[in-house]
Formats: structure tokens, sequence, C-alpha cells
């Protein structure tokens, strides 16, 4: 039987109480379908299941993956080696599907924001060969003499077990119960199987790295191959995308979002209009009060990033198929408007080029202010003098604004 997510995180709080469990049922959310389909609680990959939109999962895999997580929580088992590579300092392992990398990362993080700083020596386990223990105290002091912000991440969780509550040093080596290490080594081998599987586009079985760093990279030039749409995650290269997908032509424009034109049309039989790579999975429109018209199909990345001004949100000016699909709302389009946060970002951008103090030829910074009479409050920042502060302010008229915004059209269209 399916469950809504909901209902399986009210499930697994109630019954993963044990410290190093404490944060499992977070796990069980929406946002970790993306990479490979499923969810994980230890080395159980729970498939995701989009009915109406909303995910589900198998009760009956569920409560098996709490029955093997509270039995391990029950009797972990004795200390063994956690066996650390010490090979690999400086890569971002806190992102790595080697947990053991994470693991390292996390220690000389840790380390690094002590009060007291160990020495490199006291890291490393004993035994190391002599070659590896020789290089590892080498750039771990390099590491450790840095100077680091105080810690605000969240824990290190993998598979739903919080890692760090089960490390111990033991005897000069870092150490697991042997039932926790049993259950994450079981949840990568299943978790790289996943992900190869999911790296192949569903429709000519080309491969795509979904893998750390690659995927970041990708998802910040909006190129990565997975799509989100009615029934759930999907990887497909632009190629079979667009094969398979409708290209929009507009038929929505001056459709308000809250009519049922737009609730009977599927956005997802489209191509996404601003990337034009994924499949599109909801009907992006502005979020204004008075305009609420649709602007056209976006894939789930597209449509978060606009929300959070990420990817190519951050410089949209030059990019001209966002530009275009902002000025697809027929209220921003007729009153030579954007939405707040994109107005002051454009407006941002065209002060670092013209605005100036005096003979400076340096770009000063920009924060944006909506002022209440219509137009634009700009504060101005120059970090090229050191030693003074250089601030200033202008007032920026509704028309300038909105002529800003027709220059940008003209450029886009």
């Amino acid at each position: 039987m399916l469950i809504p997510l909901a209902a399986a995180q009210a499930t697994a709080a109630s019954v993963l109480t044990a410290p190093p469990l404490h944060f499992a049922a977070a796990g069980l959310h929406s946002a970790f379908v993306r990479d490979t389909g499923h969810l994980y609680l230890g080395a159980t990959a729970l498939p995701g299941v989009k009915r109406s939109g909303v995910w589900h999962v198998d009760q009956a895999l569920l409560d098996e993956a709490l029955r093997q997580l509270a039995a391990v929580a029950a009797e972990p088992g004795r200390l063994v080696p956690l066996g650390l590579p010490w090979t690999d300092l400086n890569r971002n392992s806190r992102f790595d599907n080697n947990w053991r990398l994470a693991v390292q990362g996390e220690l000389v993080d840790r380390a690094a924001r002590a009060p007291r700083r160990p020495s490199a020596a006291d890291l490393l386990d004993t035994g190391l060969d002599p070659a590896v223990h020789r290089l590892a105290v080498k750039e771990l002091s390099r590491l450790l003499g840095g100077v680091r912000e105080p810690d605000s991440r969240d824990p290190l969780v993998v598979a739903g077990v919080v890692v760090m509550d089960v490390v111990r040093r033991r005897a000069g080596r870092w150490s697991i119960p042997e039932g926790w290490a049993d259950v994450l080594d079981r949840w990568r081998t299943e978790h790289l199987a996943l992900l190869a599987r999911a790296q192949r586009c569903a429709g000519c079985g080309a491969v795509e790295d979904l893998s750390w760093p690659t995927a970041a990279a990708r998802a910040r030039q909006n190129r990565d191959w997975r799509s989100s749409g009615a029934d759930g995650w999907i990887t497909q290269c632009p190629a079979c995308a667009e094969g398979e997908h409708r290209l929009y032509g507009g038929s929505m424009r001056g459709v308000r979002y809250t009519s049922e034109r737009r609730r009977a049309t599927r956005a997802d039989n489209y191509l996404c209009v601003v990337c034009g790579l994924r499949q599109a999975a909801v009907w992006d429109h502005c979020h204004e009060p008075a305009h609420d018209y649709v602007r056209g199909p976006a894939c789930a990345s597209c449509n978060q990033d606009e929300r959070s001004q990420k990817g190519i949100w951050r410089t949209f000016w030059n990019h001209g198929p966002a530009v275009r699909h902002l000025l697809e709302c027929n209220g921003c389009r007729s009153s030579a408007t954007l939405p707040p946060r994109h107005l002051a970002a454009l407006a941002a951008a065209r002060l670092r080029t013209t605005a100036r103090h005096t003979r400076c030829s340096a770009e000063p910074s920009a924060v944006i202010e909506q002022l209440p009479e219509d137009g634009l409050l700009a504060r101005l920042h120059c970090a090229a003098h050191p030693g003074r502060e250089v601030r200033w302010e202008t007032t920026v008229d509704a028309a300038t604004v909105a002529g800003w915004v027709a220059d940008l059209a003209a450029e886009h269209s």
C-alpha cells in the first residue's frame, strides 16, 4: 500500500528515536527523490511514487526499513576501524557518495573550528603507511592553520544516520560499530547502482554523469538531464526531450493562473521555455497580485531557480529566453516592469556599469530598495579604496526604470 511522505515521516519519527537516527525522518522529503527516484532509510531504497502531485512510498518497504534500522540501533555491534584513506583532503567530501571520505572531511572541519586545534598527527590513525602519513600531516597542517568561520551547518547525515554520532576514537584509530558500517556500506552500493541507472536517458540510453560535482556544475548551467513531470522524475537527453515534448507557442498568453483553462491544460506536454532542454513540470506565472498571468511551461529546476534567483536568474538580463519568459506576463509587459526581485537585480546591474563617485573607474556594489511612491533607492558602495568607506545613495525614478525594462525587451525581442 502506498502512503504519502507526510505519513511516512510521522511513522519514522515515532519509531527511530535513537540519537543516530533523530534526523532520519527528515530524509523522507520529496527534494531527495530527484537524483535516483528513491529515498533512503539505511540500506533500504524506497522508490518514490507520484500520485496527483503528491509523493508516496510503499508502506511495507518503509516498515521493513524501520525494523532494520531499529535493530541496528539496539545492537550496533563491536567497534571496527573506519579505514579512512587520508589521501584526498582537498575535495568537498561532505557531498561525495563515499561516506568514509565525508567522515574524513567532517573530522578535519571540526578540528579546524575547535578552540584548541589538535595537531595533524593527532587526527590520523596509527599504523598508516609512512608515505601516506607524511603527505597527510603536511596537508592537514595547512588545512588546520587556516581561518575558519563558526560552524553553522547541519550534521553529516547519510541514509538517515547521523554518522558522527556513531564514530569513535579508540586506541589511536577512528572506529565505528560494525552494524552501522554495514548499513552505510550497503547504502553506498545501492545508491551507486541506482545513480548509474538514473544517468541513462530513458529515450536513447545515452549516459550523463550525475555525480558530484558534475551535477552541481550542470545544474548551475541549466544543463542537467533530470526533469520532473506529473509522474515523477525522468532522465532525458535534450534531443529526446525536444523530440517527445512540444514547443510552446504562446497559447496561454494572457491567461490567468487561477483560470479553469490553465488547470485543464498539462504543462508537462511541453518543453521548458527557459532552458529548452527538459520536460516542463508546471505553468510558471507572475506572482504579482495584480498580474497573476501565466508566463509559460517551465521545468522544475528553472521554476525553482526563478523563485530563489539562482542559476541563470542571477544574471537573467543576459539570457534572452529568461527575459522573454518574464515579459510573457501581460501585466509586466504592458507596464514595462518586472517582479520586484528581478527589477532590483536589473537596476543593480545597470548601476554597476554606469554609477561612479567622482573620477573612480571601479564598479560599485548596489543594494536596491523599492520606494513607496514608485521608483527605486540605490545604496552604493565602492570597495576600491582600502582604509576608507565610500558609500552614497541615489534615486532612480519610475520612468528611468521603465526605460531600462523597455531596453531589455528590445534587446531580447
